[in-house]
């Protein structure tokens, strides 16, 4: 199953700006520099994970498997694309009409699972159904930078994740994990397995 590309509802807040309705709520701006920009809430839920391993290991950043879940069903959404957690973006919108997203935030938090029926899309819609519980393994905080350039029907995505997770266990691990694409008419280019990357060490077992 395919990775489908989520915008945020910040993005949209950011077209209503540029086609000059009221400013997003919650907006601070800033004019200092040479380009000013825009603070504005930025909704965080991401998936990264392993492909074709078994099991395959899901990470999620922003909220735990349940969090998505409860978001979906609030939001009659799929669990892909909820947003559990949040935090602020500058918004840069260019003379061009081009918006450009920069995020860099420290301690979000995300959670390690196991999981027996694939990727995360499939893995996620399985444990919102109640087909399958969650095997969470670990949890920790970590680093996210998220890049978005918007150029008219053309959007350069790139996110990432840094951080140290505990494990249930005691076990401590090292993870770092990222998404690095283009998605044209909201059609991510490419392979999943090629443009989402993840790493996993163990650095101290209990």
């Amino acid at each position: 199953m395919r990775y489908r590309f989520r915008l945020s509802t910040t993005i949209i807040s950011a077209f209503v700006l540029v086609f000059g309705a009221a400013i997003p709520a919650g907006a601070d701006p800033h004019n200092e520099g040479p380009q000013g920009y825009m603070e504005i809430p930025f909704g965080v839920g991401y998936f990264y994970g392993t492909f074709g391993e078994d099991p395959d290991i899901i990470l999620t950043v922003g909220g735990t498997a349940e969090e998505f879940c409860a978001i979906a069903a609030a939001e009659d959404i799929d669990p892909f694309n909820a947003e559990p957690g949040e935090t602020t973006a500058r918004m840069f919108v260019d003379d061009d009409g081009s918006i450009d997203f920069k995020v860099n935030d420290k301690g979000q938090p995300f959670h390690l699972y196991h999981s027996e029926v694939g990727d995360a899309p499939v893995w996620i819609n399985a444990v919102c159904d109640g087909e399958v519980e969650p095997d969470l393994f670990a949890s920790g905080t970590a680093d996210l930078k998220v890049r978005l350039g918007i150029d008219g029907d053309v959007i350069d995505v790139f996110n990432s994740v840094n951080g140290k997770a505990t494990g249930i266990d005691g076990t401590e691990y090292k993870v770092r994990a990222w998404a690095d694409l283009i998605v044209i008419d909201d059609e991510p280019q490419g392979d999943p397995a090629d443009f989402v990357g993840f790493e996993l060490r163990e650095i101290k077992r209990r």
